[in-house]
C-alpha cells in the first residue's frame, strides 16, 4: 500500500517527466522551424507556380499568413509591380522540377530573425540548380519570409 504523500510525490514526478519530455520536444520543433517554415514556403509557391496559379496576385491571404508584414507591405506595392521578377524566386522563370528538390541549409538564428540558403535541385536539363539567400523573421512566434536575395 502507498500512502497519499508517497502517491503525490509519484504523481508529481511524473508530471515533471512529462513537462521535462514535452518542453525538449517544443524545442527541437522550433529548432528546425525556421527551415521547415522556408522549404513549406516553396514547396507551396512552386507548386502553386507549376499549376498557373500565381500566388502573389491570386492568394494574397495565404502569402501574408507566410510573409513578414514589411514584405506584405512592399509585395502589395506600387513598386513591387515595377520589380520585373518574381521576388521569391529572384527571377523571370524556374524550373517546374524545383518543387521536388528543396534543401535548405542550417538556419543561422539571431533572436527573432534567421538566415538560410534554400536550393533548388533539378536532375533535368534546363535551368539546373539555384540557390537562394533567405531571412525569415519570427512575427507572433511564426517564422516567416522576409527577405530573398539571388545565392550566387
Amino acid at each position: 500500500m502507498f500512502s497519499a504523500k508517497t502517491t503525490i510525490r509519484r504523481i508529481a514526478l511524473a508530471s515533471a517527466f512529462a513537462c521535462l519530455i514535452f518542453t525538449s520536444a517544443s524545442y527541437a520543433q522550433s529548432a528546425s522551424a525556421p527551415e521547415k517554415a522556408a522549404k513549406d514556403f516553396y514547396k507551396w509557391y512552386l507548386h502553386e507556380l507549376n499549376a498557373d496559379r500565381f500566388p502573389i496576385s491570386n492568394q494574397k491571404p495565404q502569402m501574408l499568413k507566410m510573409i513578414s508584414r514589411r514584405l506584405g507591405k512592399w509585395i502589395y506595392s506600387k513598386a513591387y509591380e515595377e520589380y520585373g521578377a518574381d521576388y521569391f524566386i529572384d527571377a523571370q522563370d524556374w524550373d517546374e522540377n524545383w518543387e521536388n528538390g528543396i534543401k535548405t541549409s542550417k538556419a543561422a538564428v539571431k533572436g527573432n530573425t534567421a538566415t538560410l540558403k534554400v536550393n533548388f535541385i533539378s536532375k533535368q536539363e534546363g535551368f539546373g540548380n539555384y540557390a537562394l539567400n533567405v531571412k525569415l523573421v519570427k512575427e507572433t512566434g511564426v517564422w516567416k519570409i522576409d527577405r530573398v536575395s539571388s545565392g550566387k
